[in-house]
């Protein structure tokens, strides 16, 4: 996983899934961007850029102290713009979202010193609002899902410091590359894990229900230990659950399987205002 706030954060994340270790690294530098075209620049070497106006297609080199990428990516299927109409809304007012739901993914990763040579299947979002400090009033569960049939769904909740949920969402793009948007879902949080590094409690298990297309999935943790840690302070801790699924479930009337990622963010009371947070 890589993210950039415009705010000058960036995280990257690597998982090896087999140990059941989790990298991560959290960094501070000025963006450098152009106008009207992806073609970003962090800090000394990281470059993410799109390759080819008129297509979909990307080049991202991203490194920390132990973990780097250097891939590219070809999005398989058209841009979603979630919620139907890539506006939607997040805590207190609206943000602007899509995302590239399938990307084939090549490259290599580093991992310790090696490079390794991979495929597979990527996720990019981009979200912007301008709002930052009052989404720290609230928590979110956030969920991307890519089936085996070609479907995907990118679904949350909203929490109130309470407890209480404000608001569910789901946009489901199928394999014609039609999409669903709805409101109206059920998410359950089945089992949890604790962490022994911050106390923080995180759902490792779910389900999401939805009547009118008959879903019913279960979104089980690769393994529990995926946190990352972004700040401490005397008077806070900031820190969120971000890591690799797996789901299973039923579809419109088919036994579906897939993979996904999750995204649990619980947000400090004590937290600054000018802290970056996603």
């Amino acid at each position: 996983m890589l993210v950039y706030f415009n705010s000058g954060v960036r995280i990257i994340s690597l998982s090896d899934v087999e140990v059941k270790r989790y990298y991560s690294e959290v960094s501070i530098s000025t963006p450098d961007y152009s106008e009207g075209i992806l073609d970003l620049r962090w800090g000394r070497d990281d470059h993410w850029l799109r390759t080819a106006p008129d297509s979909l297609t990307y080049h991202l080199e991203s490194y920390g102290d132990e973990i780097g990428l250097n891939l590219d990516l070809s999005s398989i299927k058209p841009h979603l713009l979630v919620g139907g109409d890539g506006l939607i809304e997040w805590t207190y007012e609206s943000s602007y979202y899509y995302s590239l739901t399938r990307l084939q993914v090549e490259g290599q990763i580093e991992l310790s010193g090696e490079v390794i040579d991979v495929e597979g299947i990527g996720w990019m979002d981009h979200q912007w609002m301008n709002f930052l400090t009052e989404l720290a009033e609230r928590d979110y569960d956030w969920f991307s899902v890519q089936l085996d049939n070609d479907t995907e769904l990118i679904f949350w909740q909203i929490v109130n410091r309470d407890g209480s949920v404000e608001s569910f969402d789901l946009t489901i793009m199928f394999a014609d590359n039609s999409v669903y948007h709805t409101q109206d879902i059920a998410l359950e949080r089945m089992d949890s894990w604790v962490s022994t590094q911050t106390g923080n409690e995180y759902g490792v298990l779910w389900r999401v229900r939805e009547e009118t297309h008959d879903l019913d999935l279960e979104i089980r943790a690769r393994y529990s230990e995926q946190e990352i840690i972004v700040f401490e302070t005397p008077e806070a801790t900031f820190a969120f659950w971000e890591g690799g699924t797996t789901v299973s479930g039923h579809l419109d009337g088919e036994a579906v399987t897939g993979t996904g990622y999750a995204e649990l963010v619980q947000f400090p009371a004590g937290m600054p205002a000018e802290a970056p947070h996603p």
